[in-house]
């Protein structure tokens, strides 16, 4: 049984990331319209109310306990709210191939703050398979990254670097809720507060609102059904069943799927390098999964000390 489950989150992340992947050309198409806060407030409202209306048919009772409030508004200000405030900025400054090998920096990130959080040493082999697969993301990217003196795309890479670190905070904060409520429950309710924490900042951008085309809905139809209100519950049952670190490690397969749905949606280039990369980002991925020792559980009493 275990096993099996491990198998269907292996399954779920996987679809994740290739919706994911592609997730990143389609806020770039709509951004063309759409402002980045606006953008996240009508994706993440759609997706809101898509999963009410599941969780009223498949959980009509449950409730958020008040001990797990205050946990589950922080997942959805900072899985949320924050993180898309980066990523939609970030992707307005800068290209998809640019932002995504920076998002691949999630797993490295989620490995060090496990190890401060559980208070153990990183394992080598564990290690060893992170840095492989950045390294298959560098590959994966090739001449695309630049160094640039222009502070807009400066300030595009700091806010997806930005992005990274808020969602490994949302990674080990959602490990608190963990058994407690159904992943479909708790996907709605971290969409629903995100959502409301939006307003400010599309309140913010209202002197740039114009008419939105049916391509940019479109996309933005895609983004709330498929990459949040379908994605996020896939995700958090990865999480669940596979813990943060390797749930986060196929984070590195982004860029790789990112960068070919750029080239075919946008006409963003392809270079040979990028596709050899993809050999060390599946590479680095056994690694951690197969190869290392088994990923020590963060202890609960660990988290409760640094709420």
């Amino acid at each position: 049984m275990i096993k099996e489950k491990k198998i269907y989150a292996t399954l779920a992340i996987l679809m994740t990331i290739f919706f994911w992947g592609i997730s990143a050309s389609s806020i770039k198409i709509a951004l063309r319209e759409v402002p980045p806060s606006t953008l996240a407030f009508i994706r993440f409202t759609i997706a809101s109310f898509v999963l009410f209306v599941v969780n009223k048919i498949s959980n009509p009772e449950m409730k958020t306990q008040i001990q797990d409030r205050r946990s589950m508004i922080l997942c959805g200000l900072i899985g949320v709210t924050i993180y898309f405030i980066f990523e939609n900025y970030g992707l307005s400054y800068i290209n998809v191939a640019n932002a995504t090998i920076l998002l691949a920096s999630i797993p490295l990130f989620t490995i060090v703050a496990e190890s401060i959080i559980s208070r153990t040493v990183i394992d080598f082999r564990k290690g060893m398979g992170v840095i492989l697969s950045m390294f298959g993301v560098l590959l994966v990217i090739g001449n695309s990254i630049s160094v640039s003196t222009n502070p807009m795309e400066v300030l595009g890479s700091l806010l997806m670097i930005g992005a990274s670190l808020s969602w490994v905070v949302y990674t080990i904060l959602s490990k608190r809720l963990d058994g407690k409520y159904p992943t479909l429950y708790l996907s709605y309710q971290q969409n629903f507060y995100g959502a409301i924490f939006l307003i400010p900042f599309v309140l913010l951008e209202k002197n740039r609102w114009q008419p939105i085309s049916l391509v940019s809905w479109g996309n933005i139809i895609y983004l709330a059904l498929i990459c949040s209100a379908l994605c996020y519950y896939l995700y958090l049952y990865a999480l669940k069943n596979l813990g943060p670190t390797k749930t986060n490690v196929y984070i590195n397969l982004m860029p790789l799927i990112g960068v070919m749905a750029a080239f075919l949606i946008l006409g963003e280039k392809l270079y040979l390098m990028q596709l050899a990369g993809g050999f060390f980002i599946l590479l680095g991925i056994y690694v951690v999964n197969h190869l290392g020792e088994k990923p020590k559980p963060v202890p609960e009493d660990a988290l409760i000390t640094n709420r």
